[in-house]
């Protein structure tokens, strides 16, 4: 198969997307098989795939119309190992703009971005090229930015026999419902065109696909990323136990983080006991320094390649997956399935929630065999403290939760599955 994936970010294994991609594509099952990738933001893809690639970002056409010649960036995975110099990307200056737009939430900033996409002036010979040279049988895609999303839908629909894949992974629709009036009505209704366009659909959480499927009466499917259970369960628990968090910092995990760092600080005021360690590629403000950094009790550490943060949680005592208690946050991530968890689950260390019931990877988590659930922050502090005075009960939970991970996501038979479903989608 020829198997299209898009999405704005890039296929980087260090991001949500490139980690949930890879995890789905990157092995043996898919040897035969072709992948492509059309996305749209300065940055250059870190995977272990093969693939040919098209990058064309919004400030790419805005430049290019002025030339009268709107032309994205074509290679490949060997042009990234051996000509680096032939692809230009300033990802790091346009991170910046981005996250000080998330930050700011500028709206007419979104819309104007929005309504570049919207023009389809990229939809031109050059991503037609791409298309054709690739013929891609499937296209895989997250449902979001349909601004997007629905003009390459519909091209595929109307040109080629590509069937569409949409993986749900977050509540976009029915978050339109708080932008600015001139945005939401057109992104609801381009998200609809692409969930009813949709031959399958998929769900990041059993809570996620019985949402969409009774919202746009379609059938869902859940998907669980897969585990790569090449590490034994860990038989040990190192002198000062470290605490491991790695991901991102949004939706006010940054505030539960604080918590369990006033903890673990709390606990080590007669000695050190605990360390927190916090893997992050997010934008570090003087306000998360202030707020996560406490000395030797909490450190944030920055980023790290995938391989290396599996070697690092495999080397924790306890893998931390946090949500926030805040209603807003709570309303944005309730139906969404970290995909940190099954980075915790694999990694043979203790696995510690901390996020309110109700959350669909918090609940998840509670079913998980020697998986910690803390529910409220005012159990935070006396819950760790409970773990770092009795440690030695970890040893158990670990070789239950190894059990679990080998029994429902092994990912051997998780990406075994999925080619089986995409050969056989009518």
């Amino acid at each position: 198969m020829n198997i299209l994936i898009f999405d704005e970010a890039s296929w980087d294994d260090r991001n949500s997307f490139g980690n949930t991609v890879s995890n789905f594509f990157c092995g043996k099952a898919w040897n035969d098989d072709n992948f492509c990738n059309f996305y749209a933001r300065k940055k250059k893809p870190d995977n272990k795939a093969n693939v040919s690639y098209y990058n064309l970002s919004a400030t790419d056409i805005v430049k290019a119309f002025l030339k009268f010649k709107i032309k994205g960036t074509f290679f490949t995975s060997n042009d990234l190992k051996y000509s680096k110099s032939q692809v230009d990307f300033s990802s790091s200056n346009e991170q910046k703009r981005i996250d000080k737009l998330h930050a700011n939430k500028n709206e007419f900033i979104y819309w104007g971005h929005e309504q570049i996409w919207r023009s389809r002036l990229w939809l031109n010979k050059y991503f037609k090229k791409f298309i054709k040279d690739n013929n891609p049988d499937i296209l895989f895609a997250f449902a979001t930015s349909p601004y997007i999303l629905w003009p390459i839908i519909k091209y595929l629909k109307k040109n080629t026999e590509c069937k569409v894949v949409l993986l749900i992974a977050d509540e976009v629709y029915g978050s339109y419902k708080n932008y600015a009036f001139y945005r939401r009505g057109y992104l609801k209704r381009e998200l609809k065109k692409c969930i009813m366009a949709a031959d399958k659909l998929y769900g990041i959480s059993d809570e996620m696909s019985e949402l969409y499927s009774n919202r746009f009466n379609k059938a869902v499917s859940t998907l669980y990323k897969g585990c790569d259970l090449s590490l034994p369960p860990k038989g040990y628990l190192n002198p000062v136990l470290r605490f491991v968090y790695a991901g991102n910092l949004f939706w006010g995990r940054d505030d539960t983080l604080s918590k369990v760092a006033d903890a673990i600080e709390k606990i080590n005021k007669n000695g050190l006991k605990a360390t927190l360690e916090i893997y992050t590629g997010a934008s570090i403000t003087e306000q998360l320094k202030n707020k996560l950094n406490r000395g030797e009790s909490s450190k944030i550490m920055g980023p790290r390649s995938y391989d290396e943060i599996k070697h690092i949680m495999h080397e924790a005592d306890v893998v931390l997956h946090v949500e926030s208690f805040d209603e807003k946050s709570i309303e944005t991530v309730k139906y969404s399935f970290s995909t940190k968890i099954i980075d915790c689950l694999q990694s043979g260390s203790q696995i510690l929630g901390v996020g309110p019931s109700g959350i669909a990877s918090i609940e998840y988590l509670k079913k998980v065999d020697g998986a910690m659930v803390i529910t409220t922050g005012d159990e935070i502090e006396e819950k760790i403290m409970q773990i770092v005075s009795s440690p030695e009960k970890m040893l158990k939970n670990i070789e239950q939760t190894y059990k679990y991970a080998l029994e429902r996501h092994d990912i051997v038979n998780v990406q075994s599955n999925l080619k089986s479903e995409f050969e056989n989608i009518g």
